[in-house]
């Protein structure tokens, strides 16, 4: 460009000079010839500064670059008293805000050097504007991600190193788009990089899906994606179900099902008797020794038969003994002998207690059957019963066998008076009722965790116990794994936690205390300290306010979608110092798609519009069309044979007279 061009250009895109500066906070007055919303250079329209926009403020050889704020009018005191128009004595002035300065031909963040007064500010060209924009640094590579959504023609591409290198926060309320964001951003990946060999070996990605919206669907149903993020040949999913038999198992190593803080976690075990209690039995090898010998394994469980019964204790409930030989033969599971059941009834039969006396007796009173637990032989005629069944304890699977210690060395416990069954009663209650669940979520293999790049965990169909628990022992047991057999960090571990709220809360009336702490002190410590091991976070939420504020502060780039509700709003203002006044405020405000990028991928905050997606690709989180659906007809469905059904009468009796309004 000559020096003419130059002189013209200078002189159209000039919008004023600085009239003050308080820190990185700069006023500008704007030439009263510079206040259209467009301005005429070589026959087309160039967009005039407006709140949002950006000028260029030039002190001698520094190019300053300022966001717009926002803009007052004011009276323009110099202005002559002779005969003027009315708009003449007002001048329009720019609160504008320092971002960061051009050097070299790239744009840089933060400030170098403040303006001076009177330095001339103008309208950014076409080029600056993109520099602006460009948020790739010669190191890294491009990954697109969409445009801005104010000017659809700029668009945005993020470093590949600058976003998975970093700890990732995907916000929004529901519908607002940030599950598709999330399926957006590792779409792009795996397609730049999922054929790649050394990418495949070295990099793994766990996605905790509370919804099922990232597992392929194979039913025919249309309305489904088929390849969510990625097709098959990259992704590896685990459908996991607690209602029935037919979901997936999740392999993991011996050792991790028989951790004590897997267990702990597990039952909700309390910080002060619980856990010691579970902690102390599994890592003592006392139960193991006594595995191989079922004679022996046999010959102590009668003794403590024989000693519950032989107890004259009036606190010692009467059913002890029954119960006992019952959850034993609960922890066996298929593994137990057929005569196990007969033997249990045999003592439900038999073996009745004397209240007055607290003693207990076998058989019918005053027959040749009766024997008493003062007997000299009791001992023996009870140990004699149990050691005759022909049970083998070498079959037990590991998840029961797990149970299996802890239940034996509960009762041994409180038979002995060494526990109080008030303390850990509850939690082996718990046990009972959480060890269905997860025999049918966890498989005890030492095959590969995850055989693929990307690995999806559906927790659709888990209750919610074990939706709390498992991804937290999922996390942790990769975490742990991670910094013990890759200290240096070769290998890279994305943890990907959507719906977030769900298990990163601070607040949860169904947990205690000590458990919260816990879960929130493992998730807090990857957060921390997992850069250093190769090992990133990456959460989607629609409740910012209830994930811990340790966690929100420590990330490194946020995709802020729509939050309209102020507890949120004023979580993401405490966490993110660095999102300019316009993009925080327009948060409640953006539409479907829309987002808010800001962290250290992004140069400058930037409201974003999300590229699309395949369908094929997308995450199954639509909103259904109401209008649509409602004209459809239902498919056809077999005829339920449930008997209950056909039996039920509604008659006009049944309905309200008239309706309740």
């Amino acid at each position: 460009m000559d020096d003419a061009a130059v002189l013209e250009q200078d002189a159209v895109f000039r919008v004023g000079r600085v009239i003050s500066v308080d820190g990185r906070r700069v006023h500008v007055a704007v030439d009263k010839l510079k206040n259209s919303s467009h301005l005429l250079y070589r026959g087309g329209l160039v967009r005039n500064v407006a709140v949002g926009s950006y000028i260029k403020i030039v002190k001698g050889f520094v190019e300053v670059i300022a966001k717009v704020d926002g803009e007052v009018v004011q009276e323009d005191r110099t202005a002559s008293s002779a005969y003027r128009r009315g708009v003449d004595p007002l001048a329009r002035q720019l609160d504008v805000s320092l971002v960061g300065y051009l050097d070299g031909g790239r744009f840089e963040r933060g400030v170098r050097e403040m303006p001076l007064l009177d330095n001339e500010c103008y309208i950014l060209t076409e080029t600056e504007f993109g520099l602006i924009h460009t948020f790739v640094t010669d190191d890294d590579e491009a990954l697109p991600i969409g445009s801005l959504a104010m000017e659809p023609t700029q668009p945005v591409a993020i470093g590949i190193n600058a976003i998975f290198a970093s700890h990732v926060g995907i916000f929004g309320n529901t519908g607002s788009g940030k599950s598709y964001t999330l399926a957006k951003l590792y779409h792009e990946l795996f397609l730049r990089y999922g054929s790649i060999e050394t990418f495949r070996e070295r990099s793994q990605f766990v996605l905790i899906d509370f919804n099922g919206e990232y597992v392929n669907r194979r039913d025919g149903d249309s309305d489904y994606a088929t390849a969510v993020i990625a097709g098959d040949a990259i992704k590896q999913a685990y459908e996991l179900s607690t209602y029935d038999d037919n979901g997936d198992k999740l392999p993991l190593p011996r050792s991790a099902v028989h951790d004590p803080v897997f267990w702990t976690v597990l039952l909700d075990a309390t910080e002060k008797t619980q856990a010691p209690f579970v902690a102390r039995v599994l890592k003592s090898d006392y139960w193991d020794r006594l595995l191989p010998d079922s004679g022996a394994l046999l010959g102590v469980i009668g003794d403590l038969v024989a000693r519950a019964t032989k107890s004259n204790d009036a606190a010692l409930d009467r059913q002890l003994p029954i119960n006992f030989l019952e959850e034993v033969e609960g922890c066996l599971g298929d593994a137990a002998a057929p005569e196990f059941a007969v033997l249990i009834q045999d003592f439900r039969d038999h073996l009745n207690y004397f209240s007055r006396d607290h003693n207990f007796y076998w058989g019918p009173r005053g027959t040749t059957e009766e024997k008493w637990a003062t007997a000299e032989d009791w001992n023996e005629f009870i140990k004699s019963k149990i050691t005759a069944l022909t049970q083998d304890f070498s079959t037990v699977g590991d998840v029961d066998l797990v149970r299996f210690k802890l239940v034996m060395q509960y009762y041994r416990d409180v038979i002995s008076g060494f526990a109080n069954r008030e303390h850990l009663g509850p939690m082996m209650k718990r046990m009972e009722e959480r060890v269905p669940g997860i025999k049918r979520l966890v498989r005890v293999s030492d095959e590969a965790f995850a055989q693929k790049p990307l690995t999806v965990i559906s927790l659709r169909n888990v209750n919610l116990a074990m939706r709390k628990v498992l991804p937290m022992i999922v996390c942790k047991h990769l975490y742990d794994s991670k910094k013990k057999s890759d200290p240096a960090g070769r290998r890279y571990l994305n943890l990907i936690i959507d719906e977030a709220h769900n298990i990163l809360s601070t607040e949860s009336a169904r947990e205690s205390e000590a458990w919260r702490d816990y879960r929130l002190e493992t998730f807090e410590e990857i957060v921390k300290e997992g850069r250093k091991f190769g090992v990133f976070l990456t959460i989607a939420s629609q409740r910012p306010h209830d994930i811990s504020e340790t966690i929100i502060s420590q990330l490194h780039n946020y995709f802020l979608h729509r939050l309209v509700n102020n507890l949120d709003i004023h979580a993401i203002e405490k966490a993110v110092a660095y999102l300019d006044r316009v993009s925080f405020e327009s948060l409640p405000i953006l539409p479907t798609g829309a987002c808010v990028l800001s962290g250290v991928s992004a140069q400058i905050p930037v409201i974003l519009q999300v590229a699309a997606l395949p369908p094929e690709a997308s995450p199954n989180s639509r909103t259904m069309s109401v209008t649509q659906e409602w004209l459809k007809p239902l498919p056809d469905e077999p005829a339920a044979d449930d008997p209950a059904t056909d039996a039920i009468d509604v008659s006009d009796a049944d309905l309200p007279a008239s309706p309740p309004f």
